[in-house]
């Protein structure tokens, strides 16, 4: 309230430069310096004031995704369930590039946030989530690939399936562009698997169908995102096919039956690489 102006106060500064002329047949009229009234009010009310300065500042809320509590919890406070797999190669053809995708999966990460500590109804629209929720609009970085029609089909129940059908496709990308895909791993998980192994791994895939191939390569990343990065400790030297079919059993996952015929020789520190072969062979 110091630095309330009341009406009360104004009011005798407008009179002040307030001038009365009386003309024959028109009665009194009133005009006013208005130049005099900005000085004086500028002199009388600002000047001694403080400097305020309104500075719009965006708030976004961002958490590390790769980190399997963060996904139980969403799983716990949204019911979760896949998306049409016709929507996905819909909005699959939209995003080209890796920058796209990566846009795509910044926004995702600030929705997954929020919504393992507040919850949402599985049935809303990712579009209307972002827009009336979060307040996204189409100017805001990475949402303007969202809400497209080919995307309306996604609603809630089906972001964190979203957020790893992204996340696989962007570490596609890059393997394809001779780029790493797994860059958050540490360095001693990015073994090459050698020429040697290289030609296990392409001898091992021609005896599979590409959609075998695939749902390998989705296990294989949720492994090295969720279990590999997510462990503080862990023996590298250990084999790789041995790895995952532990962690397998203990997810209850339907791994292919042609995954026991993995070559012994690839090791868990190899895993990005063999990853990256398997990715390849994939297409």
């Amino acid at each position: 309230t110091d630095h309330t102006i009341e009406y009360n106060e104004i009011q005798p500064l407008l009179l002040s430069h307030a001038h009365y002329s009386l003309a024959f047949g028109q009665g009194s009229q009133v005009t006013y310096d208005f130049e005099g009234v900005e000085q004086q009010f500028i002199e009388q009310f600002i000047q001694t004031k403080p400097l305020i300065l309104a500075e719009h500042i965006r708030f976004e809320y961002f958490r590390e995704t790769y980190n399997i509590d963060v996904f139980d919890k969403v799983s716990l406070k949204v019911q979760q369930t896949k998306l049409n797999e016709m929507i996905w190669r819909a909005i699959r053809e939209d995003l080209r590039s890796v920058e796209a995708v990566n846009d795509v999966l910044l926004v995702l990460d600030v929705v997954i946030g929020f919504l393992s500590s507040a919850g949402g109804d599985p049935e809303q629209k990712l579009s209307s989530y972002l827009q009336d929720v979060l307040k996204y609009s189409q100017t805001t970085h990475g949402a303007d690939h969202l809400p497209g029609k080919r995307a309306e089909g996604v609603c809630l129940k089906h972001i964190l399936n979203f957020w790893t059908l992204l996340s696989i496709e962007k570490a596609r990308k890059l393997s394809l562009n001779k780029q790493i895909p797994f860059s958050f791993l540490k360095e001693e998980f990015h073994e090459d698997v050698g020429e040697v192994g290289r030609t296990k791994i392409k001898k091992w895939c021609k005896e599979m169908s590409v959609n075998k191939i695939s749902k390998i390569l989705t296990y294989l990343h949720e492994f090295i995102i969720f279990f590999v990065q997510g462990r503080d400790v862990i023996e590298k030297n250990y084999g790789l096919k041995e790895c995952i079919l532990i962690h397998a059993e203990n997810e209850d996952w339907n791994l292919p039956e042609d995954f026991n015929q993995f070559p012994e020789e690839i090791l868990l520190s190899q895993c990005a690489s063999a990853w990256a072969v398997l990715a390849e062979q994939e297409h």
